[in-house]
């Protein structure tokens, strides 16, 4: 009877499998990062126009604690890095119905993004009362 000798190694069969599990974790990682930069670009531009939407509400106080502040609408155009076209900010200045030295400032921000799904048009508000 020949006695049979056990190979000690690795095969090529296991190698091939320990590469495709290796590939399937690498790719999971490089999809993650890729959305967590998407998502933090958009958070970014998101950012800019809150502030411009903060700024428009500041004025509106200021022209409060000067006395100058009435009812009216404003329609502004700004223009960022990164954005597709120009952001268009709306201001709304309105008297309380029950007070003579109450207001609402209102302020939207609509803008375009484009994403790997296609484009679509995003908006965000503030609001707040400002006593005169």
């Amino acid at each position: 009877m020949a006695q049979r000798r056990r190979r000690s190694g690795i095969t090529l069969l296991e190698i091939l499998i320990a590469v495709v599990v290796l590939s399937l974790c690498a790719y999971t990682i490089m999809e993650t990062v890729l959305t967590a930069n998407v998502q933090s670009s958009y958070a970014m531009r998101r950012s800019l126009v809150v502030a411009a939407l903060q700024d428009q509400i500041e004025s509106a106080r200021g022209q409060a604690a000067a006395g100058t502040l009435s009812s009216s609408t404003q329609t502004t155009s700004k223009t960022y890095s990164g954005f597709v076209g120009p952001v268009s900010i709306t201001t709304t200045i309105a008297l309380e119905a029950t007070s003579r030295r109450l207001f609402d400032v209102s302020t939207t921000a609509t803008w375009t993004e484009t994403t790997s799904l296609g484009t679509y048009t995003d908006t965000t508000s503030l609001a707040t009362i400002v006593r005169q």
